[in-house]
């Protein structure tokens, strides 16, 4: 992986050198283009089906690696979701005639992929989701619209989560797997996000949208607890290799900026560098973690993730602290911090609920309730 990952960034670093004269879009197709070139593509894939195999453990070591080595964040995201639909999605869930359609073109990188649940106004909420799919004469017809797309713009395949029913009260969602070239799918609505630059996103609005019933990924009906909810999950396990990738790029070059610091500075140095140790190893469980459905696993999963965002905060802080002292960072290490920053309050509600949550449990079992 290192050799593959070595060879990108030396070729990336001559695309970056033309970003002041290349619009995000074509940026972004020139480093994916290199990316399935060079194979990063076919991690988390079975080698059946052009991949190299893997999983959570070696997707988040991608990433990581991948992040460390670049100091971006853009493309490692871009990654991060279309192997989370490869491997989690596609590869878990679908059958044998859409492993065999869809795996290989994505291993061979010549498209990303995207996930679309959320909507306008009203993002990921059950009870909310409007976007619906009714069958007509043995055929799917699609119809709504799709907001904060990753990878949106340029997607060859977006897994849609679209209503097919409601029962007892409750929506039913079934999964279907959108080709980028289906007719009826508008994405002409591309967002601009001020971080993870070249990353793309956008929003998708569906009108006669017309699939057979081969697309439906999955289970019928239960897309949501099979696909939405574990999905958080492995974002967020996965995301942490990222994140962790960056803190590392930036700790490394920190000791290029001043000869001879004092102790004070040492310490708060040496805190950092603690903290990001520390927090590789609960990115490499959390990826570990991916592989187990028990709740149990669920539950480390939250209490992991709730750590990692506490500790993520302090080596922000932490890296300002160093700042202000003397130790200024350079373009690259200042690009990064201002993306972890930007995108520090993304899912920070649901987060922040999840938290509640916990404690509320710790403290009913102290009581015996």
């Amino acid at each position: 992986m290192d050799e593959i990952i070595t060879r990108f960034s030396e070729q990336a670093a001559l695309v970056w050198a033309e970003q002041e004269t290349l619009e995000d879009d074509a940026m972004f197709r020139r480093l994916w283009n290199l990316a399935g070139e060079t194979g990063l593509c076919r991690v988390g894939i079975p080698e059946a089906h052009g991949g190299v195999g893997g999983g959570g453990p070696e997707i988040s070591e991608m990433l990581r690696r991948l992040t460390l080595k670049t100091g971006n964040l853009g493309l490692p995201l871009a990654l991060m979701i279309s192997q989370l639909v490869a491997h989690f999605m596609v590869g878990a869930l679908g059958s044998e005639d859409q492993k065999a359609a869809w795996l290989p073109p994505m291993a061979e990188g010549r498209f990303p992929s995207a996930f679309a649940v959320s909507e306008p106004k009203v993002g990921a909420h059950p009870g909310k989701l409007s976007t619906h799919a009714e069958k007509i004469d043995g055929q799917w017809c699609l119809a709504g619209k799709k907001s904060y797309i990753s990878n949106g713009p340029m997607a060859g395949l977006v897994v849609t989560i679209a209503v097919v029913g409601e029962e007892k009260g409750r929506k039913q969602f079934s999964a279907f797997l959108l080709g980028g070239d289906t007719p009826g799918v508008d994405r002409s609505d591309a967002m601009a996000l001020p971080f993870f630059r070249p990353a793309l996103h956008g929003n998708i609005r569906l009108d006669g949208v017309s699939l057979g019933a081969g697309t439906v990924l999955g289970h019928p009906g239960e897309a949501y607890a099979e696909l939405v909810l574990p999905f958080r999950r492995y974002e967020d396990a996965m995301m942490m290799g990222c994140v962790v990738g960056a803190f590392r790029f930036v700790l490394d070059r920190l000791g290029d900026a001043v000869a001879n610091p004092d102790d004070a500075v040492c310490e708060t140095a040496g805190t950092l560098a603690a903290h990001v140790t520390a927090l590789e190893r609960v990115a490499r469980v959390s990826a570990d973690l991916t592989a187990d459905p028990s709740p149990e696993a669920v539950e480390e999963s939250t209490a992991l993730l709730l750590h990692f965002r506490q500790v993520a905060g302090c080596c922000r802080t932490l890296v300002a602290s160093l700042e202000e002292s003397g130790f200024p960072l350079d373009d690259p290490s200042r690009a990064v911090m201002e993306d972890l920053a930007a995108s520090s309050g993304i899912a920070a509600n649901i987060a922040r609920a999840k938290q509640v949550k916990l404690g509320r449990a710790c403290l009913a079992a102290g009581k015996g309730l």
